[in-house]
């Protein structure tokens, strides 16, 4: 997603050398120091990764979180009016249905925007050696 590109192409650069100059490398039996070289630059990218999953994972959780809670509280204010004789059960349950469709179109736009917004932060903030 936003893992910065200087990390894949340290990775890869050291990938392409290994594969072009093949004979070399297997002349000197330099595949095992090759390999470890590009495990060690691939550990940038994952790392960042999975800091970049936690943070997008924690964030549609949230949302989701909000939009289930905007169901129960309809729907508990809905049983409250019913039970109190002010509305009755098909009104409820088309004002909830109106109101979770206002929310799904909401939470949709939101969250791709504050995911957008911290993942952008993150990236400021993750120091990679």
């Amino acid at each position: 997603m936003y893992v910065p590109q200087k990390l894949y192409e340290e990775a890869s650069q050291v990938a392409n050398d290994a594969v072009g100059n093949i004979r070399t490398v297997a002349a000197f039996c330099a595949e095992e120091k090759v390999m470890k070289l590009y495990q060690k630059k691939c550990a940038g990218p994952i790392q960042t990764g999975i800091r970049q999953g936690l943070v997008s994972g924690t964030g549609f959780g949230l949302s989701l979180f909000f939009l289930f809670s905007v169901y129960a509280c309809s729907f508990y204010a809905g049983a409250k009016l019913v039970e109190k004789g002010k509305t009755s059960i098909s009104d409820v349950f088309r004002v909830s249905y109106c109101s979770i469709i206002v929310t799904v179109l909401d939470m949709k736009l939101f969250t791709h925007l504050i995911v957008s917004i911290v993942l952008t932060k993150c990236n400021k903030h993750i120091s990679i050696k």
